[in-house]
Order: structure tokens, then C-alpha cells, then sequence
């Protein structure tokens, strides 16, 4: 039994093991705890960036299946006005269909006594039941009873103020009605339903809301077994070549689409911060790797043999690193839930997508190995001692520092050739092939690595020189602790010129992806003064009934010219594309900045003329377009073809763009109803007073928003941001990591030199000059690591942002913001420096006895 509780590893008793690392505890606990400090800061920016990159679609993905329920396949509308639901009737009586039920879809905005929301207002029949959707399979064996009204989630009741049994406001196409809340979804229950911006109620009362008086823009069906060929062709007879006929989740596909650049764009800098947290750990544990020499030592002197030698390392390691990538797991939860995990605003506009933070077992595995990996690579590297041509006390030969961590300058002279040929190549790669940008981010990364060697010893030799001709004892302290290239000055620089890195290039990747679309979206608003719109984060394509609205405006004091605007999206394949119609009216069809394949004037007078339009760069690759080129699109009335007149860049939305005149809008989709009113402005009139004449004009219309052109820049531009926010928020979270990793690892290095520091305390230095001299070597480790850090920062956002450009199809034009870099390399210092001031001050201060224990 007792063999059992204590059982031996190679020899050694498991007791043993735990005993061996407590006295190494007592004896180092400070330099362990440090040491787990850095491994916990990886881990948690690691599990940080993961959570935040996975959360997004897997919470879609159980919203829509929560939605269709059992349904296998879908009729659903090529427009925001639906089709009759006479439909519905049609596909539930067709043979092989086991049970059918219908959905109206709008775009709204929900006001409750504390805000607005906008959200997806489903509307659905009675038999969606039947299919388990909306949750219903979720409610139990009672199933699940609408008390009448509204049906809204939790965090949209919470945001509104919205109460069980009180009444809101729905603004809907122009419209504002009243409708009692019915329930209120729990998360708990409700899983992503509660989290996502959706309001479910009856299809009757859902028409009423919209205005759409018996119309559905979705019918879920449900085919018997075997009999879904039969169905689907049923079914496709029925739309007439007017409707999509897909998968019931075929919007999952679509919602792929459209994150994808997202989605790519947060894997190359997830990538980057993940590849940083690991090596954060692992130089962390190789700060350590001296004492574990001397450890090595000792055991081998005792006679304990190469595999229990092993054993013991490797125990050790696994209790520190599982513990320390333990706490780095609750860190990362708690930064990816406080920070990271926002959805962006553009995806809402199109598709119900949810809040819920979604956290895999294989996530958190996935961060505990990347620490317990780094902190076993870093503890097992004593092993070298243990070749059989190394003898036994080679480490205490070498000297308390362990000479064997100088770097020749043989080794440094290869490390910097290898690291100036690999960045070379590396670049031609990714130039060559950008799909390798991702890979290429990380080996880039890797490569900066090898120059640092060289660097530091350039300024060790110029060290030296000043040396001579400056009288200052702190500097003579540095220049002979500087004198040789340690993997420890390495491994410390790394840190910081690592996080520099990211930071650099994840922030500049951003700030150029901000630049595009500030441009892209500025051009396209730019064709009007004032915008008279639904209201909400919007891409303008929310309808409404115009009425007699726009000749009230048109008679409105200040007021040149009113031009109805339509848009829209579309699905075709797996694209959800945004249709742009554009009133002939406007200045301009075609944002000059985005064209990328045409002429600007001939592509602006061929779309106005009718039946041309320009694609997105993504779409026209898909289908093998070029200019000149005809296409043929699924619209409400059927198929239609279009010249391709020129090809843009995504426009912004990252499915892609398709601008038309508004004629053959209108022609195709069967509808004049405006998804927006431009109004221009007389000369001399400011946007401000056109605005408050916009708003006396429409008079009592809730349901309609009116901005002038620099609040619509300002929306568009903040959208944008918040969209981008998470890539801001990894860099400012990876550079804070860092700071405080470089800052500990400076700190356990300060640490294990007070014997050092108390012998020089005998030389005759002082407290303040040796604190000094710290602080000095700090600031000089600090800064080789940056500068090598910002350069490779600046290739890797050039990289990254080409591949921007070339895989997402967002404009991102390059560009370096000197002044960011500059700011990225001071905080680093400061908070590095901030923290690592009171130890340091502490090892200053150790006595001169201190030294007897070198």
C-alpha cells in the first residue's frame, strides 16, 4: 500500500521529489516566484488571445442552430420585403415534408425606459415548435409558450431597461410601434439566444411591427427521412428561380464569409501574441537555468545518476509550470472577458451574432501546454552537463555566473548572419506567397532573435569606449557586467524587443486597416450634407416608406436637392454582398480611392447608364471576372446580368460590394422604397442649421434619424474602430504583458546578483551607485532589445499589411506612425522600469556579509 501512495520514479521516491522542491523553495522561493510570474503572463496573454479569436463564430454557430432547430433546408428571401406567405403553405403541403415554419426578419431598434438596441426581430409561426427552433427544444417537456408580446434576450433587456409585462417601442422601417414584453430570455437557459441582439414574437405581431402585411423572409423545413432530394426539388419548383433555396445553417456559411478577415486578420496577430506569450515563459525559466546548473551539480557529485537526474528536473518543472500556467489560465479568462471579447459592429448589421464567450476544454489545454512546454524546455536545458565528456563540477569551473553562458564571438557572428539571411528570406517568401504571412510573422519573430547577440556586442564595445572617457562609477559597474554576451542579456532583451514586435506590427496593421476605411467610408458619404436614415449601426440598408417625406424636405429652408438611396445585401454563394444603388444625382458613383481595376469616368458613366456595376476584388477572383466582363446576379426578380464596369477593393464590407445604379435596383428588386434619403444643402448653409431643418421637415417620425454628414463620418468611423478594437486591445495588453514579464524577469535577474552586488559593496560602492548602475543596465538591456524589436516590427507590419490588402481585400495602405513606435518603446521602458526599481534597490542594498554566499 505504501509503494502505491510513494512510488519510485527511476529510483527515486515521489516523497523525495516533493522534498527536493520544497528546499528549493525555501532556499530560491523569490526566484521561482518570479520565474512563475513571467510563465503565468504568457500563458494568460495566450489563452487571452485565443478565447477572443474562437468565441465569435462558435457562438453564431449555436445561435443559428438554435434557431432552425431540426430544419435541413431553407427557402429564404433575396431582399428585406420578404415574399408572400402564401409560400409557407405551399412547402408544408409538399410531399416529403415532415413539418415547415416560417420567419419574418427585420432590422430594428428596441427603446426601453434606459436606452436603445438595435436588434434582429424574429417573427415566427406557430410550428416552428414543431422543428425545436428558437430554443424551444431548450424549454423542456412543457415546450414553449409565448405569453404574448415580445420575447427578448437578457443582455438586450439589461441594455434597454426593458421589464417582463411593460411595453417598448419598436422603430422598424420608419415606423415606431408598441408591443408588450412578453419574456425575458436567461442565459443560463438560453445560451446564446440570451446573449445574441435578437427579439422573438408571433409572426402575426412581427408583420404588424414591419408593416409587411402577410410576407416572410424565411421558410425552415423539415423533410422525412429519405426524402430530402425529393424536397429540395419541391421546394426549388416553388421559388421559381426568385427565392434561395440552401441548407437550413447555410447563414453560418455566409457569417464564415464575412468573418474570414476578421478571422484572419486576429490569427496572424493572435499568432504573433501567442508566439510571444510562449517565449515570455520560456525566458522566464531561463533566468533560472544558472542555479538549476549548480543544482545539476551537486546531485551529480552525490552520486544520483543521468535518468533520476532527469526525473527530479523534470518534476520540478511540471509542478512549476502547471501551477504557473494555472494562474495564467484565470488571468487570461478574466483579460479575454474584460477586454478582448467584443463582436464588431459590422457583423451585427448583418447577422445575428452574440456576445457569449465561449471557452474550450482544448483552449485551456492548449494554454496550459504552451506553459508547462516552455517551463520544461527552459528547466531542462542543465542537461547538457550531464554528457559524458562534461565533468562533474563543470558549472562550478565555469564560475557562479556559469561561463558556459557567454556566447563566443564566433557564435555571435553566425546568430547575427543567420538572422539578417533569414529575415531576407522570410520576406521574399511571404512577398512571393502571401498566404505564408502568418508563418512568416512568427519566423520573423524567431529571427529578430539572432541579431540581438551582435547588437549587444556593439554596445558592450562601445560601452567600453565611453568608459574611458567618462568618469562614472555606475558605468564602470555596467561596462563589467556588460563586458560579454550572456544568454541572459539575450534572453531579457528578447522579452522586450519580442513585445516591441508585436506591438509595432499589430498596432501599425491597425492603424492602416483605420486609414482605408476612414477614406473608403468618407468618399462614399461624402455625397450628401445631411442623411436621412433608420437610424442604428447601419449599413444603410434598412428600407422604410418614404411617403410624402421627401418632398417635405425638399420644401425645407436650406435645402438644394433630395436623392432616394437604396442598398441592400444579398446572398450569393457563400458571399452575403452589400448592394450599393446610387440616385443619379450623386457626384460620385465610384470611391476614387478604392478603385482598383478601370477607368474611374468611363466606370462612373457606364454604371449610371444602367446595366454595369462594379465588384469587389474578392468576388470578381471567385468567378474568374475582369473588366469588361459580364455576371449575372440572383435578385428578387430573378437572374440579371451586369457588365463589370470596374473592380473596388471590399469597400468595407469584407463579403464584398456590388454598386449599381438605382434604376436597375429598382427594376430588380421590385421596390422604391428608399433604404435612405440624401439631402444637399444650398450653398451656405452649414450642416447644422440644414440638419434642424431636415428634422422640422419630417416632423413626428421617430422611426427616421437624421445626421449630418460629420456625425455620419463620426458613426462610420467609430464602427470601424470598435470593429478593431480587439487588434488595439492585443496590442496594448501584449505590450503590458511584456513590460511586466520583462519586468520580472529583470527582477529575478537583479535578484541572483546581491552576492555579486555585496562584493562590490567591499570594493567600496555604495548603495545609490550600485542602484544606479542597475537601473543603467536595465535601461541599456531595455533598449537593445526594442530597437531590434521596432525594426523587425516595421517589416512585419509591412507584411502583414500587404497581406491585408491582398487576402482580406480591405483598403490598408502602409504607412509608419513614427510617433506610435516611439510611445510603444517609452511605456515599455517606464512601466519595466517602474517595476523593477524597488528590487533593485532591495539587491543594492544587501549587506557585504551577502557576498560569503557566492
Amino acid at each position: 500500500m505504501s509503494s502505491l501512495a510513494n512510488p519510485r520514479v527511476a529510483g527515486v521516491r515521489l516523497s523525495m521529489l516533493v522534498h527536493l522542491y520544497r528546499l528549493r523553495l525555501r532556499a530560491h522561493a523569490i526566484q521561482e516566484l518570479l520565474a512563475g510570474s513571467g510563465i503565468a503572463v504568457g500563458v494568460a496573454l495566450v489563452l487571452g488571445v485565443l478565447v477572443a479569436n474562437t468565441s465569435l463564430t462558435g457562438s453564431a454557430g449555436e445561435l443559428i442552430h438554435q434557431v432552425i432547430g431540426t430544419a435541413r433546408l431553407q427557402l429564404s428571401a433575396r431582399s428585406a420585403d420578404g415574399f408572400d406567405q402564401s409560400l409557407l403553405r405551399k412547402a408544408s403541403r409538399s410531399p416529403g415534408v415532415s413539418a415547415a415554419a416560417g420567419i419574418l426578419r427585420q432590422n430594428v431598434t428596441v427603446l426601453g425606459p434606459h436606452g436603445r438596441e438595435a436588434i434582429q426581430l424574429l417573427g415566427v409561426s406557430p410550428t416552428v415548435t414543431v422543428l425545436g427552433g428558437i430554443g424551444t427544444r431548450d424549454f423542456g417537456p412543457g415546450g414553449f409558450r409565448f405569453a404574448g408580446g415580445l420575447v427578448l434576450p437578457q443582455e438586450v433587456a439589461a441594455a434597454t431597461g426593458a421589464i417582463q409585462g411593460q411595453r417598448v417601442t419598436i422603430l422598424a422601417r420608419g415606423r415606431a410601434q408598441q408591443i408588450q414584453v412578453g419574456a425575458i430570455l436567461g442565459s443560463a437557459t438560453f445560451g446564446a439566444l440570451a446573449s445574441s441582439p435578437v427579439a422573438v414574437t408571433l409572426l402575426a405581431p412581427a408583420q404588424r411591427l414591419a408593416g409587411l402585411g402577410r410576407r416572410v423572409n424565411q421558410v425552415l423545413v423539415r423533410p422525412r427521412a429519405g426524402a430530402e432530394r425529393q424536397v429540395a426539388r419541391e421546394l426549388a419548383r416553388i421559388a421559381s428561380g426568385k427565392l434561395n433555396l440552401s441548407a437550413a445553417d447555410h447563414e453560418l456559411a455566409l457569417l464564415d464569409e464575412a468573418a474570414k478577415p476578421n478571422d484572419q486578420s486576429s490569427t496572424l496577430f493572435a499568432a504573433i501574441s501567442v508566439m510571444v506569450g510562449f517565449l515570455l515563459a520560456l525566458n522566464a525559466m531561463l533566468l533560472t537555468v544558472p542555479e538549476r546548473r549548480r543544482f545539476v551539480a551537486d546531485l551529480r557529485m552525490q552520486g544520483y545518476d543521468r535518468r533520476q537526474i532527469l526525473v527530479m528536473l523534470g518534476f520540478q518543472a511540471l509542478v512549476l509550470g502547471l501551477l504557473a500556467s494555472g494562474a495564467g489560465v484565470l488571468l487570461g479568462a478574466l483579460i479575454s472577458s474584460a477586454f478582448l471579447h467584443r463582436v464588431p459592429t459590422y457583423l451585427i448589421t448583418a447577422f445575428p451574432v452574440g456576445t457569449q464567450e465561449i471557452l474550450h476544454t482544448s483552449t485551456i489545454l492548449l494554454a496550459l501546454g504552451c506553459g508547462v512546454l516552455a517551463t520544461m524546455l527552459a528547466s531542462l536545458s542543465p542537461i547538457l552537463d550531464l554528457r559524458p565528456n562534461r565533468p562533474t563540477d563543470a558549472v562550478l569551473r565555469d564560475g557562479a555566473g556559469g561561463a558556459s553562458e557567454v556566447l563566443t564571438r564566433r557564435t555571435v557572428h553566425r546568430l547575427a548572419l543567420a538572422s539578417v539571411l533569414a529575415t531576407a528570406l522570410v520576406s521574399v517568401a511571404v512577398l512571393l506567397e502571401p498566404g505564408l504571412t502568418i508563418l512568416g510573422g512568427v519566423a520573423l519573430a524567431l529571427t529578430m532573435l539572432g541579431a540581438i547577440p551582435a547588437v549587444f556586442a556593439g554596445v558592450a564595445h562601445a560601452l567600453r569606449w565611453i568608459g574611458e572617457r567618462v568618469r562614472s562609477s555606475a558605468l564602470i559597474v555596467v561596462v563589467s557586467e556588460l563586458r560579454a554576451v550572456t544568454t541572459r542579456s539575450v534572453a531579457l532583451a528578447g522579452v522586450a524587443g519580442l513585445a516591441v514586435y508585436g506591438s509595432v506590427a499589430i498596432g501599425g496593421a491597425r492603424l492602416d486597416l483605420l486609414h482605408g476605411l476612414d477614406a473608403n467610408f468618407g468618399e462614399y458619404l461624402s455625397t450628401a450634407d445631411v442623411w436621412v436614415t433608420t437610424g442604428g449601426n447601419d449599413l444603410t440598408t434598412n428600407p422604410f416608406a418614404d411617403g410624402a417625406t421627401t418632398a417635405q424636405i425638399a420644401r425645407a429652408s436650406g435645402v438644394r436637392s433630395v436623392r432616394a438611396y437604396q442598398g441592400g445585401f444579398l446572398d450569393v454563394g457563400p458571399r452575403r454582398l452589400w448592394i450599393i444603388a446610387r440616385p443619379p444625382g450623386d457626384a460620385r458613383v465610384i470611391p476614387a480611392s478604392q478603385l482598383l481595376h478601370g477607368d474611374l469616368a468611363r466606370a462612373s458613366a457606364l454604371v449610371r447608364g444602367g446595366g454595369w456595376a462594379t465588384v469587389s476584388d474578392g468576388f470578381a477572383g471567385e468567378h474568374h471576372l475582369h473588366v469588361g466582363a459580364h455576371f449575372a446576379l440572383p435578385t428578387p426578380s430573378g437572374q440579371l446580368r451586369f457588365g463589370v464596369a470596374a473592380i473596388t477593393t471590399n469597400l468595407g464590407w469584407s463579403p464584398g460590394a456590388v454598386i449599381m445604379s438605382a434604376a436597375d435596383y429598382r427594376t430588380a428588386w421590385k421596390s422604391a422604397e428608399p433604404t435612405a434619403l440624401e439631402v444637399s444643402l444650398a450653398p451656405g448653409v452649414s450642416e447644422a442649421a440644414g440638419r434642424r431643418a431636415v428634422l422640422r421637415a419630417i416632423g413626428s417620425r421617430p422611426g427616421l434619424g437624421v445626421q449630418s454628414l460629420q456625425e455620419r463620418r463620426a458613426q462610420y468611423a467609430a464602427d470601424s474602430r470598435q470593429g478593431l478594437r480587439a487588434l488595439s486591445e492585443i496590442a496594448t495588453l501584449l505590450l503590458i504583458a511584456a513590460a511586466l514579464a520583462v519586468a520580472s524577469a529583470l527582477s529575478a535577474a537583479i535578484w541572483q546578483r546581491r552576492a555579486r552586488l555585496a562584493s562590490l559593496k567591499i570594493q567600496g560602492y555604495g548603495t545609490g551607485q550600485l542602484w544606479r548602475a542597475l537601473l543603467l543596465e536595465s535601461t541599456i538591456v531595455l533598449s537593445v532589445g526594442c530597437a531590434i524589436g521596432a525594426i523587425a516590427g516595421i517589416v512585419g507590419h509591412a507584411l502583414a499589411s500587404r497581406w491585408l490588402r491582398l487576402s482580406t481585400g480591405f483598403p490598408a495602405p502602409f504607412s509608419v506612425d513614427v510617433s506610435r513606435v516611439l510611445l510603444t518603446l517609452g511605456l515599455l521602458a517606464v512601466i519595466s522600469l517602474a517595476v523593477i526599481a524597488l528590487p533593485g534597490l532591495a539587491a543594492a542594498r544587501a549587506p557585504a556579509r551577502a557576498s560569503l554566499q557566492e
